[in-house]
């Protein structure tokens, strides 16, 4: 199928790359069906874009790439949720926020996108780790000489 997107301009996507999230993404619940677009040029950065409103995407990273400490644990009742088997089928991917400039980016490690690459289901987890901020900062800052 052809996507107009707003961000992207026209996508081409199969019906097998579309993750479902039964509850949507939080405050963007009306939106449920998304893929995973990856454009060379932008990389490491990602594309969450809902397939049903073309105005919706997220920048996306892989957390494990920026930050080599970061790790949780997922419960369990999100792995039966989305029908994860084993740690192959886990695509993990954090949400960014970019505001004015890249520079001043931030992730939110609080709470992870976490999907099933072979079931095609996705959901955003909440985690109970303190020591994790929803605005973590991509880049450190570079200190005045």
């Amino acid at each position: 199928m052809k996507l107009l997107t707003a961000k992207l301009g026209e996508l081409e996507v199969r019906e097998e790359d579309i993750y479902s999230f039964e509850s949507g993404i939080p405050g963007f619940e009306q939106s449920r069906r998304f893929v995973l677009v990856t454009v060379k040029e932008h990389e490491p950065f990602a594309y969450l874009q809902s397939v049903d409103d073309s105005q919706l995407a997220f920048i996306m990273i892989d957390p494990f790439e920026f930050f080599s400490d970061y790790e949780f644990d997922l419960p369990v009742p999100e792995l039966e949720e989305l029908q994860i088997q084993s740690k192959e089928q886990i695509i993990i991917r954090s949400i960014v926020n970019v505001n004015d400039d890249l520079e001043h980016a931030t992730t939110n490690l609080v709470a992870p996108v976490v999907m099933n690459a072979v079931a095609k289901r996705g959901k955003q987890v909440i985690l109970l780790r303190a020591d994790y901020s929803t605005k973590h900062r991509l880049f450190a800052l570079e200190t005045a000489k």
